[in-house]
């Protein structure tokens, strides 16, 4: 069994993966579906809740269909 310290540390360790401060922190945050992009990442301006976009191995850093389209 580890220590409560090791436990705590542990916990930290694994903070880095999200701001938020619950699961559902951002409950509420975008009421309706965003009628286009410049929408969205006005959205993610104001909290940052999308992964960041990760170049794949050939280069490209092309997105996914985008949900109101």
């Amino acid at each position: 069994m580890k220590t409560p310290k090791e436990n705590e540390k542990l916990i930290d360790d694994f903070d880095y993966l999200s701001n938020a401060a619950s699961a559902r922190e951002c409950t509420g945050l975008i009421p309706f579906l965003p009628t286009s992009e410049a929408e969205l990442e006005s959205y993610n301006d104001v909290y940052q809740y999308r992964p960041p976009v990760i170049p794949s191995k050939n280069g490209s850093t092309e997105k996914k269909a985008a949900p109101y389209k």
